[in-house]
């Protein structure tokens, strides 16, 4: 698997349970740097698994996030 897949299947992880968080406090949970969270967190909102909250630096799983979790990334956690 691709060190992004990787990084990506963390951060689906992370926010799998619900919740929001910042990107630091995903990465930092993740066990990841900084710089992959956010880039990890890039792709995974440009395809719509992940979402920002406007205006608070927060993000969350959408739907679509955790049923990809769900059937192709899970296998991947930690």
């Amino acid at each position: 698997m691709a060190a992004g897949s990787m990084a990506e299947a963390a951060v689906l992880g992370v926010l799998a349970p619900g919740g929001m968080l910042t990107a630091a406090q995903i990465g930092e949970q993740a066990q990841i740097t900084g710089c992959s969270a956010r880039r990890a967190i890039g792709q995974l909102e440009s395809r719509g698994l992940v979402v920002a909250v406007p205006h608070a630096s927060l993000w969350s799983i959408t739907p679509r996030g955790r049923a990809a979790w769900a059937t192709k990334f899970r296998r991947y956690a930690r």
